[in-house]
């Protein structure tokens, strides 16, 4: 997992840098939403630079493609139901805590991978 400073598109381009670190010697393809921080020159530049990259685009308005969104209610449910949190460090920790303890076999579920 990786914590990017912001959610835009400077964070996507770290996680893009981020991936390509730890997968060096792969071919990578990620399919991500269409969020405006998912696109634009800047993502496209890096893609032309990193053809180990294949970055396909979701359709627009079906968030049941999106895996993450089954994976973010799950987590989200089991880490904040009833619970409060003092700062976001301990909101993050506390996450990070709860899906490392997922096996591998429940996020297959969730993400409805046979």
């Amino acid at each position: 997992m990786i914590r990017t400073a912001r959610g835009n598109r400077e964070g996507f381009l770290e996680v893009l840098h981020h991936l390509l670190k730890k997968l060096q010697g792969y071919v990578i393809f990620l399919y991500a939403d269409r969020a405006p921080w998912h696109r634009g020159e800047d993502v496209e530049f890096f893609l032309q630079s990193h053809t180990e990259i294949h970055l396909e685009y979701l359709p627009p308005y079906q968030p049941a493609l999106n895996p993450q969104e089954r994976i973010w209610r799950q987590s989200r449910y089991e880490v904040t139901k009833n619970v409060w949190f003092d700062n976001l460090d301990s909101l993050y920790t506390m996450f990070n805590k709860r899906i490392c303890r997922w096996s591998k076999k429940k996020v297959q579920q969730l993400c409805i991978i046979t």
